[in-house]
């Protein structure tokens, strides 16, 4: 094989970046924000402090259910681990989202694997960056996105311009930033402020 000279394009979004350091201390659980999560004890766990003092536990018999308290919500109870690594596949995967500026989109983000909703996303959510290996089995996945639409503060938008974007691919996290190759994004699903109507996408990831 020959050796990689050429200039790898790497995704940009924001999300990728390690949060200042000002921010408040943290606690994640498999990639999960656990934060003010009290009288619980994790055995056969891997701790790890990150440069800004955030606490990050890698407990693989361990699993973190999706919960959406929102009234008439999808159900979630078979949600599984939310995020978190896999150790039966090869390569890893990540999610990251784009968000539009200010929320202007206004679009709640649903992502379902195999079946399973795996994660909410919330219209004027921070940009986010997570692992999702865990989500997946070895093979073939289907991955579906559905975006709907929230005006219930009346529209903030109408610009094709505010546009939200969510990726899945396999990627690292090498140099402390998850990159991702252009060609190993398996989902790259974007909607805007001038759509109004419930956007909805099927994808197929190969998990190996």
């Amino acid at each position: 094989m020959p050796a990689k000279r050429s200039v790898i394009a790497l995704v940009c979004v924001a999300a990728l970046a390690i949060a200042p350091a000002a921010m408040a201390r943290k606690v994640y659980l498999n990639g999960v924000d656990i934060t003010g999560l009290k009288n619980k004890t994790f055995k056969n766990a891997t701790v790890t402090i990150d440069e800004n003092g955030d606490i990050h536990l890698n407990a693989p018999n361990y699993k973190v259910e999706l919960v959406d308290a929102d009234p008439g919500s999808e159900p979630t109870s078979e949600a599984g681990p939310d995020g978190g690594a896999n150790p039966a596949l090869r390569m890893r995967l990540f999610l990251a989202t784009n968000p539009s500026p200010g929320g202007r989109a206004q679009y709640d983000l649903h992502v379902k694997v195999n079946g399973v909703q795996r994660k909410v996303i919330k219209a004027g959510s921070s940009p986010l960056v997570m692992e999702v290996s865990a989500w997946f089995k070895k093979g073939s996945n289907a991955v579906t996105v559905t975006a709907i639409k929230d005006t219930s503060g009346g529209r903030k938008s109408v610009s094709p311009s505010d546009e939200l974007q969510l990726l899945i691919g396999f990627g690292d996290d090498t140099g402390k930033k998850v990159q991702m190759k252009q060609s190993d994004i398996k989902v790259d699903f974007k909607c805007n402020a001038s759509q109004t109507t419930t956007v909805k996408q099927t994808y197929s990831i190969n998990a190996i």
